[in-house]
């Protein structure tokens, strides 16, 4: 990943946050007002947001840090524990609370009071929703038209978690701000409670969906999870180009982090080479890698004999 897209995650990671903590503070307000359930929910929701934001923008800052003895392939993977905590967090403090305050509220039903003022925040939080999930949208798009992938198959397959996290954020806010909306009028116009106590338990249904995915995401990519086989066979067919390689044997790449791979063959040489000539031609392979593979943070060709 470049600097530039780097940049951009920042950004929308930021973009998030801010949206975050105003929508936040407006939910609280209007909940207190409301006593809604579904709207102590939302709040809930938002806060934990709010709170993944933060996680999200030390993932960034501390993956940056370059390589040093302590850490000689650097801190790419400090982005995914942040990002695992940030899932953690959302699946606590957003779904599981909003789940049991939808089950208190089931069996102790309150009435709604402030209906306007609660109508009022939520178009509110879904207008800044939806901008902060088109800041997000827009940068997956461009991510995924560099890599030559539509949205769906970027969503699916990359090592950058921060932007993929910050837009399900979004797009689930979207999707509870309008549950919340639906609660809270359902429960104007029956007199009854039981629509809003199951909107917040929906919310927290949908949050504890979307941080079970998150979580098993970024535990895939804390255990060297593999980069799809056809950026492997792309770059097995470039080795074997060289003149020097008669064959692959083996090639593995694993993610260091969102944006360095390591990557580690068995290559057949051809007869006749002197150990200096090999070691030259070697060199001069991972350095030309290394130019048209900018991901590739390390690159370890092994000489082995054929099989």
């Amino acid at each position: 990943m470049s600097a530039a897209a780097r940049d951009e995650s920042l950004g929308s990671v930021l973009t998030a946050l801010a949206a975050n903590t105003a929508i936040a503070v407006a939910k609280g307000t209007a909940a207190a007002l409301t006593g809604s359930p579904a709207l102590f929910a939302e709040t809930l929701h938002t806060i934990a947001d709010a709170g993944n934001e933060v996680l999200l923008y030390t993932a960034i800052r501390r993956s940056r840090h370059p390589a040093d003895a302590s850490h000689p392939f650097g801190y790419g993977p400090e982005r995914y524990y942040w990002a695992l905590l940030a899932a953690i967090g959302m699946f606590v403090v957003g779904g599981a609370a909003s789940i049991w305050d939808g089950i208190r509220a089931l069996l102790h039903p309150s009435e709604l009071e402030a209906f306007w003022a609660g109508v009022a925040v939520l178009v509110i939080a879904l207008v800044l929703d939806g901008i902060s999930r088109v800041v997000a949208l827009r940068q997956l798009r461009a991510q995924a038209a560099r890599r030559q992938l539509s949205v769906r198959e970027y969503l699916r397959e990359t090592p950058d978690l921060t932007v993929v996290t910050v837009y399900f954020e979004d797009t689930i806010d979207v999707l509870g701000a309008a549950l919340a909306l639906a609660a809270i009028v359902l429960h104007h116009l029956t007199g009854s409670g039981i629509p809003d106590a199951l909107g917040s338990i929906a919310i927290g249904v949908l949050l504890c969906y979307l941080a079970t995915g998150l979580t098993r995401r970024n535990r895939q990519l804390l255990t060297n999870q593999s980069v799809p086989e056809r950026y492997v066979e792309r770059l097995r067919d470039r080795l074997e180009t060289e003149a020097t390689i008669r064959a692959v044997q083996r090639l593995e790449a694993i993610y260091l982090g969102p944006a360095e791979v390591l990557v580690a063959a068995d290559v057949e040489v051809a007869d006749g080479l002197t150990a200096g000539e090999l070691a030259r031609a070697l060199a001069q392979m991972r350095g030309e890698l290394g130019r048209e593979f900018p991901v590739i943070a390390r690159l370890y060709l092994t000489p082995v004999a054929p099989p």
